[in-house]
């Protein structure tokens, strides 16, 4: 009789301790207290990060709210997945089935088109795969010492010489970025210069140097460049701004610079005004050209220049 009543106190103590709860990813606790209810839950746990073709889609399981993901297998639209985390290669509905003993949870993700970029807009300088804002064009024609404009031959081409800066200043008046380059622009008869947006045949690199400047460091010498004229948006000066100078004009093009060393390129974008004036800034032909300092050129530099307008472009002075 003592016997059988051992039996069945061990066996009610076997029966509790079977239906106990799970904690600390699925092992079992102290005590024979029985839950009210068992819940399984799973969820993809970091929405705000995975969302397109390629991401990395997390999975978490919990039950009675303990974390049981790593006791939990996951099967994403019907086939299983090593671990907890799933990087799909389409788009549109995903269900998930995650399954740990005998209980079962589902749920649903949905995978997104990834979004493109935008593409950069407006008056920039494209360096080392980002956009860098400019602000002000400027176009200086070198003069001798005297204010008249100078003509240079080479190769059977008659050319002037022209500083092309497109800058953007900051608050205390310094560059912050900055695409410089020295042109050859060729002339439009024997005796009339050409402004660089109305030149009749391609702009060529002085040879004579230029920068290009990026968050007010120089990232690198310019060695060559070319220049596209976009065929709308192109006017010559043709009105005072009101400054002691320059005159002012609207020019549409693309420009592209390649450094001294290997690797380095950038490109700039404008369209839309440009200040011209006058400066003796070679006072030899072009491949020798001694240049005025122009790295330093502030917006408050221009008003020193003197202007530039579609008279002063009538004559051409040939440099000895």
């Amino acid at each position: 009789m003592k016997i059988n009543k051992l039996l069945f106190f061990l066996l009610a103590v076997f029966s509790l301790n079977s239906c106990v709860e799970y904690v600390d990813n699925g092992t079992k606790p102290n005590g024979p207290e029985l839950p009210e209810e068992l819940k399984f839950l799973a969820v993809h746990s970091n929405p705000n990060e995975a969302k397109y073709i390629g991401d990395k889609f997390e999975f978490t399981a919990a039950l009675n709210g303990v974390d049981v993901t790593k006791s939990t297998k996951f099967k994403v639209n019907g086939t299983t997945i090593p671990g907890s985390a799933y990087t799909p290669v389409k788009t549109g509905p995903h269900t998930v089935i995650a399954t740990m003993d005998d209980y079962t949870a589902t749920f649903k993700f949905t995978v997104l088109e990834d979004e493109e970029e935008p593409l950069p807009t407006g008056n920039r300088i494209e360096y080392g795969g980002d956009s860098y804002p400019v602000s002000e064009t400027v176009w200086i024609v070198d003069t001798d010492a005297n204010g008249d404009i100078m003509g240079y031959t080479e190769n059977g081409v008659t050319f002037t010489i022209w500083a092309m800066l497109s800058t953007e200043y900051d608050s205390s008046d310094k560059v912050v970025n900055q695409f410089l380059t020295y042109t050859n622009v060729p002339i439009l008869n024997p005796t009339t210069p050409a402004f660089p947006n109305e030149a009749t045949s391609a702009l060529i690199d002085a040879g004579i140097g230029g920068r290009v400047v990026i968050n007010g460091t120089e990232v690198f010498k310019i060695a060559a460049s070319n220049y596209t004229i976009l065929s709308t948006g192109n006017t010559v000066p043709t009105g005072w701004l009101g400054l002691p100078s320059p005159w002012t004009g609207t020019a549409n093009y693309t420009a592209t610079a390649t450094g001294t060393s290997s690797g380095n390129s950038a490109k700039l974008f404008w369209n839309g005004a440009y200040m011209a004036g006058m400066n003796d800034i070679a006072s030899k032909p072009a491949k020798k050209a001694k240049l005025t300092n122009l790295t330093n050129l502030s917006a408050k530099d221009l008003k020193n220049l003197k202007s530039v307008n579609v008279n002063d472009m009538k004559k051409l002075k040939f440099a000895k």
